[in-house]
């Protein structure tokens, strides 16, 4: 999945934890599941900062002006 797909499931995830009655054990199966995929997503952002920053330090010394 990508980025914008484990929001998603996320999201779905959420809904269902406080719209629905659910059991102990499928409340914990997806609060399971969602602590996963947040983590993926943090990595994901994680990455994608450290890429903005690598470009940005590759750049620095090239900084292009417009008028």
């Amino acid at each position: 999945m990508n980025y914008e797909e484990k929001m998603k499931r996320l999201t779905e995830i959420t809904s269902r934890l406080e719209n629905e009655q659910l059991s102990l054990e499928e409340a914990s199966k997806l609060y399971a599941e969602g602590m996963q995929i947040s983590a993926e997503c943090h990595k994901i952002l994680q990455d994608a900062v450290l890429n903005v920053q690598t470009i940005q330090g590759q750049n620095s010394g090239s900084e292009v002006t417009t008028q």
